[in-house]
């Protein structure tokens, strides 16, 4: 009985040792499991913002795996049906669980074949775990990109000829390839340019408000600014004819002062005169600002046709005049007043200056009820002091429409119009803009002899020389047919 015992024991033993081993072998492997198994994507990200690549663009990447560290990196740069891998790096050395790595990488899309255009970069970051059957878990991000490989040219084209201070000028240039935005530069403000009319593709015409003051020979920056690398700038010297502003004086009443308290709340109605000294001075500049961010936006194409439609009614302050404003015989403020107002009988009906959108039909502060109208090329028309209006915004109107009605709201005196003309919120003459020769000659004809010449190649000289080469012609070809 003894020798039978003995075996069996001996095969329990076993039986546990193995059991135990087993355990051991199952509960490393789980820990193994545990760790190369892990549930978090590994990171990726694009360390230098780019949207666009140029001949020679360097970026960096960084990425990184917290629970089982990082095993590759791969960025594949694609266009069409191409598709080539720019970049990949495998780990270790480096890609420790919870370390971020750094991979530059240059792009060079000529040297892949790659054309100007859009184009596709790709990042794959995988890491070192069990997952998708040993393969690891991979985190991509895609960025879409534009090629840019041409460097911009601005080629200047044609001004207007007869400039007038604070009246309009015209511009027209060449850009070899679309960038992100282009105008002129008329001091330290920028003046978007739009397709010209009648020219082809990378011609542009800009409208731009002349100085009123300063000296009669300036100089305008042409200016485009491509999406990546520095904008491109080309001086243009100019010639404006110099103006003698008018000098009016206001005398304050009372009685006005406190029709415009009345009107305008006052933090203080007591301080009748710095009420009023309040709107008109702060409160001008936040309509002047309201201006400029209203006319921001133009439609890329002229709706106008023709001259500009007089108001008729009876000149009374003109643009520009420069205003005294008295107090008990005293200066308390001087402005410049920036329209043209023109008295009729009282609620006249007011109508469109031209074709146009109706960008703004609100009050306007000290221009109390105002329309705004814009008529294409970042030209707007405001018709102020209205004691009605009749039109709202989004509105298509025709020249001559009816908008509203004169009246006396915002700071008005008497029932008048205050019209004015502004080129992209800074304003302008509006005689100019009445004046259908002016128009024909300074405006449009600069655009299609811009156009033109660019057709035929005559770009070689500017505008003005052009026309004295082309009265030297007709001069030489009298003295033939005398000769003749």
């Amino acid at each position: 009985m003894g020798k039978l015992l003995k075996p069996r024991w001996g095969r329990k033993i076993g039986y546990v040792f193995w059991g135990a081993a087993g355990l051991a072998l199952l509960a490393v492997l789980v820990w193994l499991s545990a760790g190369r198994l892990d549930f978090d994507d590994p990171t990726v990200t694009l360390k230098t913002p780019v949207e666009v690549v140029g001949a020679k663009t360097g970026l960096t990447i960084e990425a990184g795996d917290l629970s089982s560290g990082l095993r590759e990196v791969k960025v594949t740069f694609s266009q069409g049906d191409q598709s080539k891998v720019v970049a990949e790096r495998t780990f270790p050395p480096g890609g420790g669980r919870g370390e971020q790595v750094e991979v530059p990488v240059t792009l060079e899309p000529q040297a892949l074949g790659f054309k100007e255009g859009k184009a596709t970069l790709t990042i794959e970051a995988r890491d070192r775990s069990w997952r998708n059957l040993f393969r690891g878990r991979i985190t991509s991000l895609k960025q879409e990109v534009v090629i840019d490989l041409v460097p911009v040219s601005l080629t200047f084209q044609a001004t207007s000829h007869l400039l007038h201070a604070g009246g309009t000028g015209t511009i027209c240039y060449r850009l070899n390839k679309e960038v992100k935005e282009s105008g002129v530069l008329v001091g330290n403000r920028f003046y978007r340019g739009f397709p010209n009319p009648k020219g082809t593709k990378g011609e542009y015409v800009v409208l731009f408000p002349v100085p009123q003051e300063g000296p009669a020979a300036f100089q305008v920056e042409l200016v485009a600014r491509p999406s990546l690398g520095n904008e491109v700038k080309r001086v243009v010297s100019l010639h404006a004819k110099p103006r003698r502003w008018r000098h009016d004086s206001i005398n304050l009443s009372d009685g006005f002062l406190r029709k415009v308290a009345e009107s305008f709340p006052a933090a203080n109605p007591s301080d009748l005169l710095g009420a009023y000294l309040n709107i008109n001075r702060n409160m001008r500049v936040q309509n002047h600002e309201k201006f400029q961010k209203v006319c921001s936006q133009s439609n890329p194409q002229p709706m106008w046709s023709g001259a500009f439609r007089r108001f008729f009614g009876k000149p009374m302050a003109r643009f520009g005049d420069r205003r005294t404003y008295l107090y008990q015989a005293k200066a308390v403020d001087q402005q410049t007043h920036l329209g043209e107002d023109l008295a009729s009988l009282l609620n006249s009906p007011v109508y469109a200056g031209n074709n146009g959108a109706v960008v703004l039909a609100e009050p306007l502060g000290i221009y109390g009820q105002t329309v705004i109208l814009d008529h294409g090329l970042g030209v707007f028309s405001s018709y102020s002091h209205l004691s009605q209006i009749d039109v709202k915004v989004g509105d298509k109107v025709d020249k001559g429409a009816v908008l509203g009605r004169t009246g006396t709201t915002g700071l008005a005196v008497g029932d008048h119009l205050h019209f004015a003309i502004n080129l992209q919120g800074e304003f302008v003459d509006p005689l100019e803009w009445w004046d259908p020769h002016w128009l024909k000659d300074q405006i449009e004809g600069v655009w299609a002899g811009a156009a033109t010449a660019a057709a035929t190649g005559d770009e070689s000289k500017p505008a003005k020389e052009k026309k004295k080469t082309t009265k030297a012609k007709g001069k030489a070809a009298k003295g033939k047919k005398k000769r003749n």
